[in-house]
């Protein structure tokens, strides 16, 4: 019997294995590193369960990767891996399936499993298009402000002792998918269509911040979305990545008070539904933020010419983009995603970029008054059906990991995950991570090949898939 360690992709066969012999095997760890050197900083470590529902087919990735079921044994799994505090999806779509009818059942049960462990959750009440199949246009719907409020509301009446929340997971990503580039419900495109879900997604963050102040004793406002830079390959391709890079502020501009006339997609924006009224209410009532959370993928920096989008360039790496957010908003910091889709050595690489690259982040935060509050790998195990950019629950495992899924979505231990607990209970960074040489198809379909020139003076070595 063979045991993977560094295990190829989880969707291939063969790498099913009785739970009974994972219990029995004997735990692997890194070799014992040296000390860090006091100059290297330790970083918090945190992570998530994705939680996205495929609309229109009332099921999310909760249920297809089996969390849902087998969430004792997940949450279990932090605990032993020294990892305390979580990205917590709740599923609005599912407890709110009448408007007004809330149903806490699962919950009540997840939740009090949460506090019992001694866990601390990032309520995430609303990841992607989890809203209810009854809520006509999702995020455009002029009540989606109002009915989100109330859930919120109801929610943390219920828990009073959860303190952190995402009140919208990436709110930006989420309104292009749907609005712009017409993948997710209601599939409408071009600004017309990204515009109005813009505005709601903002009007509702500004609603339920000030509610949550109310009612939440040690309020932690978590707001996470996506950490883009575009860069212009050519002269042509100015106004688009410019357009781009505008964009990638604009709800943070909104909720925080910041769009009048001189910003520059003002005539976007009120060609498309904001009037100089609602301009000046959210002037008026600028949401807050405790935790600027940025999520960064090998993607997030987007080269572009007059062909379309080009990976023909260096990117600056996600130090750089995030010194960027902080200069325009100097909140604290925290990486709150990564991950890459590959095998488990291309993880490991692509974590101990990641982590160089924010242990690089602390110190220069720190000459600027700011302050780098975690790292998320996310998700915490295996996904499902991003593939199709989950819009069909085919239960297609995708692997990314921290812990793989078999074929029989059994939680798969692996190099990665007793690095990433080695990295949570402080016992190693950056530098005692191993560099495992990329496949082709994660250098160039998974878009990393251009960030070797960050790595170039690594120690590279060759992926063992599996030892006797």
């Amino acid at each position: 019997m063979k045991r993977h360690l560094a295990s190829p992709l989880s969707a291939e066969p063969g790498l099913e294995v009785p739970v009974d012999l994972i219990e029995s095997w004997p735990e692997i760890r890194p070799e014992p590193p040296p000390a860090l050197s006091p100059a290297v900083p330790r970083l918090s470590y945190l992570t998530g369960f994705e939680g996205t529902q495929m609309f229109g087919h009332a099921v999310d990735v909760l249920d297809t990767t089996e969390h849902t079921v087998r969430y004792r044994e997940d949450l279990k799994l932090l605990v032993a891996d020294g990892i305390t505090t979580f990205r917590c999806c709740i599923p609005w779509h599912k407890i709110e399936r009448v408007r007004g009818v809330y149903d806490w059942s699962w919950t009540d049960r997840y939740l009090s499993c949460v506090r019992r462990l001694g866990l601390k959750p990032i309520a995430d009440p609303l990841h992607h298009t989890s809203f209810p199949q009854w809520l006509e246009h999702g995020f455009a719907n002029p009540e989606f402000p109002q009915v989100y409020r109330d859930f919120v509301k109801a929610f943390a009446r219920r828990y009073p002792w959860i303190t952190d929340y995402t009140i919208i997971n990436e709110p930006l990503a989420t309104a292009i998918l749907a609005g712009f580039m017409g993948e997710w419900y209601p599939h409408w495109r071009d600004r017309a269509g990204v515009v109005p879900i813009i505005l709601g997604k903002a009007k509702a963050i500004s609603l339920v911040t000030p509610m949550l102040e109310r009612m939440v004793p040690g309020l932690r406002v978590v707001h996470v979305d996506t950490c883009e830079r575009h860069h212009a390959l050519d002269p042509q391709s100015q106004y688009h990545t410019d357009f781009g890079n505008d964009l990638r502020f604009v709800i943070l501009d909104l909720i925080l008070g910041r769009v009048d006339e001189r910003h520059p997609l003002w005539g976007t924006l009120t060609a498309h539904g904001l009037s100089p009224e609602d301009a000046a209410w959210f002037r008026d009532n600028p949401a807050r933020i405790d935790v600027l959370g940025l999520d960064y993928y090998a993607h997030s920096e987007l080269g572009w010419t007059v062909q379309g989008q080009s990976d023909d360039f260096v990117p600056v790496g996600f130090r750089e983009v995030a010194l960027e957010y902080h200069e325009r908003y100097p909140f604290p910091l925290m990486l709150t995603e990564t991950n890459v889709r590959g095998r488990i050595e291309d993880r490991i690489s692509w974590l101990k970029y990641m982590v160089g690259e924010c242990e690089a982040l602390v110190p220069e935060l720190a000459e600027r008054g700011g302050r780098f509050e975690g790292f998320c790998w996310y998700p915490y195990i295996d996904s499902t059906d991003w593939c199709s950019l989950v819009r069909q629950p085919n239960r297609s495992i995708d692997p990314q990991g921290i812990y793989y899924l078999c074929g029989r979505f059994n939680r798969q231990r692996s190099e990665l995950s007793h690095l990433y607990a080695a990295l949570a209970r402080g016992e190693i960074g950056s530098a005692e991570l191993p560099a495992y040489r990329f496949e082709e198809p994660v250098l160039v379909g998974r878009r990393v090949g251009k960030y070797l020139p960050h790595m170039a003076h690594w120690d590279w070595r060759d992926g063992v898939p599996s030892v006797a």
